[in-house]
Formats: C-alpha cells, sequence, structure tokens
C-alpha cells in the first residue's frame, strides 16, 4: 500500500493517526480537552457515519514537504548508508481505530520520519536540537504501532546550498519510551472509547411529540 493512494486514505478512514496524536494528547490549563482535539473528535466521527474522508487544506508549507520528502529519504539513506523501506498504513496492535504511516522503515527496529520546515525553523533546530513536543508524539505512536525501538527524526531543507550545503539535513535519533508509549496509548484509547466505533455518540432520545401528518 502505498501512501497518499485510494487505498491508504481507506485505511485511516476515522482512525486516529500518528501524524493527529498531538491533537487527542494536548489540553487546556484547566486539564480539559483543546478545541483541536474536539475539531479532530467531529471530523473523526463524520467519516465513520459518512464513509468519505473529510476534506482537508493542503497549505504551502505542508505543499513543500510532500514535495521534497522523497530527496530528503534519499539524502538520508546515502549518507547513513542505509536501506530505508517506505511503507503505507499500520494498524496499532491493540487500538482498533489507530494507526500510524512512518516515512520509512530501518532496518527491523528502526523508522524514519521526515520534516521539510521553514528554512529559519531548520536553522533553529540545528542551533537547539529540540524537537517540538508534537513532533515527539507522533513517533512515539508511530513505534506504539510498529513495535520499533527507535526513531530517526530528519529535518531537510534543500535551500541550503553552497557554502551551507552541509546544513542541510540535521537527524536526532529518538528512542522508545515504554512509560510515554502507555500513557499515549492509554489518551487514545480514552478518547475512542474503544468500544463505541463512533466515539461517545449517545443515541437520541425519542421524542414524546407527536408528528403532524403532511399534506
Amino acid at each position: 500500500m502505498k501512501q497518499r493512494t485510494a487505498e491508504w486514505f481507506q485505511a485511516r478512514l476515522g482512525k486516529v493517526t500518528s501524524s493527529n496524536i498531538y491533537n487527542v494528547l494536548s489540553r487546556t490549563s484547566k486539564n480539559l480537552p483543546t478545541s483541536k482535539y474536539e475539531e479532530y473528535k467531529i471530523k473523526l466521527i463524520t467519516e465513520r457515519l459518512v464513509g468519505e474522508i473529510s476534506q482537508s487544506y493542503t497549505t504551502a508549507a505542508m505543499q513543500w514537504g510532500i514535495e521534497h520528502e522523497k530527496n530528503a529519504l534519499k539524502e538520508y539513506a546515502f549518507i547513513y548508508d542505509t536501506e530505508v523501506t517506505q511503507c503505507g498504513f499500520i494498524q496499532h496492535p491493540t487500538i482498533q481505530m489507530a494507526g500510524a504511516s512512518p516515512d520509512g522503515l530501518i532496518g527491523e527496529d528502526g523508522l524514519v520520519e521526515i520534516k521539510c520546515p521553514q528554512s529559519a525553523n531548520h536553522l533553529r533546530f540545528w542551533m537547539t536540537e529540540t524537537i517540538k513536543p508534537e513532533y515527539l508524539a507522533q513517533m512515539h505512536f508511530q513505534m506504539a504501532c510498529t513495535g520499533r525501538q527507535w526513531c530517526d527524526f530528519v529535518s531537510y531543507d534543500p535551500r541550503f546550498a553552497g557554502q551551507s550545503a552541509h546544513l542541510r539535513l540535521k537527524v536526532q535519533r529518538i528512542h522508545r519510551n515504554d512509560e510515554q508509549i502507555e500513557a499515549i496509548n492509554q489518551a487514545v484509547d480514552n478518547a475512542l472509547l474503544n468500544r463505541n466505533p463512533a466515539f461517545n455518540i449517545k443515541a437520541p432520545k425519542p421524542s414524546n411529540k407527536k408528528v403532524l401528518p403532511h399534506g
């Protein structure tokens, strides 16, 4: 199964995915679900009830990432002398309506996650070596779904060229943290209320009002 094909979109229909996992995990200062969580929940419920993928808007930054991901994988594989196996949607082993689509599988134990950010953000990663919480959550949920032990986070920007070409690609390896994975799994399971495939939708109560006949 190739990513971004009709089969891939169908496999993800109505399911919590690693790219959106932070929407499930994020909380307000009062430890309540955020508006992003509520929006994401409604999106998934709608997909399950209607049976169609919700329309989403692709920003210029997202399109840039899609277009340069392949070259980033090639450069990563060349520099680290490794083989990257691309994959489709991988179902979570214990949570029915959840899964992940890693950018690549490395050997028996590894994954790779590619980001092609704006140049300033790419340089900031070089300087701070700090990965955003949403990306860390994404990689840990990918490890939860695949059973793998580590994930290489790759930041790639081909606009760094000439004398700055050595800054084009930056890699940081994230190792599996089972405690964090368990916390994420629990949050996803709670959000899904896995016994009900449409989250926790309650059936409407019968109305006592009389229905007037038409005509």
